[in-house]
């Protein structure tokens, strides 16, 4: 057994000495050499004895005399330490953030305005009576089930698909369920019984007492809900114009423009470094084959990597998806600001297209009129009661069955007609009717009744449909029941054979009487009246309420003539005016006759003073025309008088036929087919049908054609917002894409890395359109171009405008890395060191260029604009300051930290960086001083490529 006396503290301390170089601990504590080597059991003379065993003992005690040494390195781990260091990884790392932050705002941009227009649909929560237990409840629509058992009262909404169970006189309105190819369009008022059962969610009760239902069908198993569901695919998922010509333009850069320029600079930049003549970032040249040979595999090195995130970088720079991004975000920011309160903007994506309409179609009642309705007539027997002084000496008898008659007759509401409120107006004006009458009364039974033959008016108000109306009541007071009749004068004078007179004497009314009624009749009708009659009679109460009312023997209690007039609304004319200033053709469309058309479009500004030939058409005529001939005359018809809804939805099929882009005003059932056909729908007041207001791009509350105006004017504004905001990007895009492509080929090195270029785009694709958006609409006129279907998205000031600014910057750039070594006063001897503060003056001068961009494009046309009213646009200001304070963090702390000395250095370099930006506004003025022609520029370089280019 070899035993080994060396101690390892004695070795320890003998290694000290000697490490430390300690001659004085050597002879004083390890007595000199001698004394070490016999610690060491060592022989001076001989060494130690030849012994393996010894020989591994000792190797084992105190230590082997080799070294690890690294294994050697594989592709994959070599590509792996490659990938660790920090310049190269950034640059993978930057170019699929950039990528995957491009997507999410694309797709962001994409579903905000889907969640709001899906949010501004939402149904509020309605409350509906139902039978169950025996017991009649309350319960919210969206509670009720399949066999539930509804009652249905006057103005309720049908909240399922079911069949009539009970009930008398029911009548529904079905003027929600319209459809394509329907053709009686004109009424939906259905009666229900036991031949007819079918009852529709959507359709509102108009007509009934004591009806019931069950429910057969609920939720989007309902007919409603498919016939919404139609009409609403039809409008979400068509591209809008501005949509449209968008992605064509993006498309066209991303594969006709990018793509090419990203691969052709790869393959020059690969060419390059294959020949040795390419430098990477830090100025230096690689050869890649001797990199090859390297079993390290130099190849995989700076220069390579960075000529592939370059290509990718550059297809990045020609994804225009911030573009993208960038119009939704000005739509949703500029909506905020300019729309009023009483328009609701149910579609964002209405207010671009509405921004680059060329024609209006709307109706001539309710819209561009007022329809004024008041009582001027008054007959009381063969009495004409005049003025109010007269009334006193109508009897109590005839003054209190006329307040029961138009008190508990006539309807006030929602529903109420014109002409119904005009009469309630008079009746507590003139009359003094006491409204107390509801709750002294009770109704047993009310009727409305649909007689064909008496319709003689052609007015579109609901009272000619409703041509007479009947109650049976009951005095709460002496429990007596009366019935009472309210309709068209010649129907309800049939069903009567008497009269009071004012005194209240029932007088008989045979044919001479009844001869003279008549011509009273007459001479109201012959003045433009619409002459109402009231009637009544008392009954006995026999406790059958379920009977028809009674229609002949009524005693005739009152005529009344009712004047409805159509004036223009004032701010017509104006509104009118602001729309041709915007080169926006009103087209106005009603059932009138040419003459009393042609009056009414001259008051509103229509037309004007004398009339042209062909301004004035009819719809009969309209509609014999072939569609050459439609498309030639189209541009001319301002007025369509005698027309029907189908006229409208030709004309404005005709109108995109020709290349217009056309909006839709519409407030009846009647409006819902054009309005899905047109551009833009927009709904007129909050009454009518559920299909309008939901596949309308905007909802006018108040029912004004003001109020379009300035929708036009608002949405004008988002349209110039958004161009400012194309401009403003494709002036970043298009020269960052001639930087990369240029310098690459005809320099070996590109000034920019991907993470510049992430952060120029990420900033600015954001802030900008945020800057750009909070122009607001101003008081002046509007004044444009005309527009159209077929007009290019960017016009030619826009080209002029970016150009200029592309070719300076171009300059700039290439003049910084030509002649930086001047402006910096640096030499030589600072090699790598140069290229890196070269590479960030470069890129900080460029990135300031934007931001003193951003004031050029606030206008488009005229320099003086451009700074006028900044100081009240805080939001502008502060996005500036944002912006300019990112980049000073993002320069002094954010970029790699091979380039800290650079940056540090440059500090001194901020002011060459601002006044290199500031030049752009100079530069600016005189671009747009450069006049433009009318003519795309692109068609000047041939159809063809303007087909290719696709804008």
């Amino acid at each position: 057994m070899v035993v080994m006396s060396i101690k390892h503290y004695k070795h320890k301390k003998i290694m000290k000495v000697v490490e430390k170089k300690d001659l004085d601990r050597l002879k004083t504590q390890l007595k000199g050499i001698e004394g070490v080597a016999k610690t060491l059991e060592t022989d001076i003379n001989n060494g130690i004895p030849d012994n393996e065993k010894k020989i591994a003992r000792r190797r084992k005690m105190l230590g082997s005399n080799t070294y690890k040494k690294p294994a050697p390195q594989g592709l994959l781990i070599s590509i792996w330490d490659s990938l660790r260091a920090f310049v190269v990884f950034k640059e993978f790392v930057s170019v699929f953030v950039s990528f995957f932050l491009f997507v999410a705002a694309s797709a962001i941009g994409r579903h905000r305005p889907s969640r709001k227009k899906s949010k501004a649909s939402n149904n509020t929560v309605n409350q509906i009576e139902v039978l169950r237990g025996g017991k009649i409840k309350k319960i919210p629509i969206s509670e009720i089930v399949v066999g539930d058992v509804v009652c249905l009262n006057i103005e309720d909404k049908v909240p399922a698909d079911g069949l009539f169970l009970k009930g008398n006189n029911l009548h529904v309105d079905e003027s929600s369920m319209v459809e394509d190819g329907t053709d009686d369009r004109e009424s939906h008022n259905v009666k229900i019984d036991e031949t007819n059962p079918f009852l529709f969610s959507g359709s509102r009760v108009v007509d009934g007492y004591g009806c019931q239902m069950v429910v057969t069908s609920v939720g989007m198993k309902a007919k409603w809900c498919k016939i919404l569901n139609q009409h609403s695919s039809k409008t979400s998922d068509r591209e809008t114009t501005v949509e449209e010509r968008l992605n064509r333009f993006t498309y066209s850069i991303r594969i006709k423009i990018g793509l090419p320029i990203a691969i052709i600079g790869f393959v020059i930049m690969l060419g390059r470094y294959i020949c040795g003549k390419a430098t990477n970032i830090y100025g230096r040249r690689e050869d890649f084959m001797s990199g090859l040979a390297d079993e390290n595999y130099k190849f995989l090195d700076s220069s390579l990597v960075q000529f592939v995130t370059t290509a990718f970088t550059t297809i990045v720079v020609a994804i225009p998806e911030s573009l993208r991004f960038g119009v939704q975000l000005t739509i949703f920011f500029s909506k905020k600001r300019t729309m009023g309160e009483m328009q609701m903007v149910i579609d964002l994506s209405g207010s671009e297209t509405m921004g680059s309409i060329t024609a209006i179609c709307t109706n001539k009642t309710g819209t561009l009129t007022m329809n004024h309705t008041k009582v001027t007539k008054f007959w009381l027997g063969q009495c004409s009661l005049e003025k109010e002084a007269s009334f006193s000496n109508v009897s109590n008898l005839v003054q209190n069955l006329l307040q029961e008659g138009i008190g508990l007759n006539t309807s006030s509401g929602r529903n109420g007609t014109p002409t119904d409120k005009a009469i309630l107006s008079w009746a507590i004006h003139d009359l003094h009717t006491d409204m107390k009458v509801k709750s002294r009364c009770a109704i047993l039974r009310h009727c409305v009744c649909h007689d064909q033959e008496a319709a003689t008016f052609s007015s579109q108000s609901q009272s000619h449909k409703k041509l007479r109306s009947g109650i049976l009541m009951k005095r709460m007071a002496d429990n007596t029941e009366h019935i009472h009749w309210k309709g068209e004068a010649e129907v309800i004078l049939e069903m009567c054979s008497s009269y009071y007179d004012k005194s209240g004497t029932i007088k008989d009314l045979d044919d001479r009487q009844k001869e003279e009624f008549h011509r009273i009749i007459q001479g109201m009708t012959e003045s433009s009246l619409q002459c109402i009659a009231f009637a009544g009679v008392g009954v006995d109460s026999d406790g059958n309420h379920h009977q028809m009312l009674k229609e002949n023997g009524l005693v005739l209690l009152a005529l009344v003539g009712v004047t409805v007039e159509e004036p223009c609304r004032p701010e017509m004319k104006e509104a009118v005016k602001d729309c041709h200033n915007a080169k926006v053709d009103v087209k106005m469309f009603t059932g009138d006759d040419v003459s009393t058309a042609k009056h009414i479009a001259r008051e509103c500004g229509i037309l004007t003073d004398p009339c042209q030939e062909g301004e004035v058409i009819k719809g009969e005529e309209f509609r014999s025309y072939t569609l050459k001939e439609r498309v030639q005359k189209v541009d001319k018809i301002r007025v369509m008088a005698s027309s029907s809804p189908d006229d409208k939805l030709l004309m404005v099929k005709t109108l995109k036929e020709k290349g217009d882009i056309v909006a839709v005003c519409g407030n009846s059932k009647n409006d819902v087919l054009p309005m899905v056909e047109a551009d833009v729908g927009i709904y007129m007041g909050t009454e009518g049908t559920d299909v309008g207001k939901k596949i309308s791009n905007f909802v006018i509350l108040d029912d004004n054609f003001a109020a379009v105006a300035n929708v036009l004017k608002s949405s004008i504004c988002i349209y110039n917002n958004i161009q400012k905001f194309i401009q403003f990007q494709l002036t970043l895009n298009l020269a960052l894409l001639d930087i990369i492509f240029i310098s690459a080929s005809f320099k070996g090195e590109i000034p920019f890395n991907s993470a510049h270029v992430l952060w120029v785009n990420l900033i600015l694709s954001t802030l900008a359109a945020l800057a750009l958006a909070t122009e607001k609409p101003t008081k002046e006129p509007i004044k444009r171009q005309p527009l159209g279907r077929k007009e290019p998205l960017i016009s030619n000031v826009m080209w002029r405008n970016l150009l200029g600014q592309v070719v300076y910057q171009i300059v700039v750039v290439f003049t910084l890395m030509f002649k930086a070594k001047s402006i910096l006063g640096v030499d030589d001897s600072e090699g790598e060191i140069f290229f890196l503060k070269r590479n960030a003056l470069i890129f900080n001068a460029f990135m300031l260029c934007q931001v003193f961009n951003l004031f050029n494009a606030r206008n488009l046309e005229s320099i003086k604009k451009v700074f006028k009213g900044i100081h009240r646009d805080i939001t502008f200001l502060l996005i500036i300051v944002i912006t300019i304070s990112l980049q000073l963090a993002f320069v002094e702390f954010f970029l790699p930290s091979d380039d800290d000395y650079a940056i540090k250095r440059l500090k001194k370099q901020w002011g060459i960086c601002f006044g290199i930006a500031v030049i752009s506004w100079p530069i600016d003025w005189v671009v747009k001083c450069i006049p433009v022609p009318d003519k795309p520029l692109l068609s000047y370089l041939g159809i063809g490529y303007t087909r290719w280019l696709n804008v």
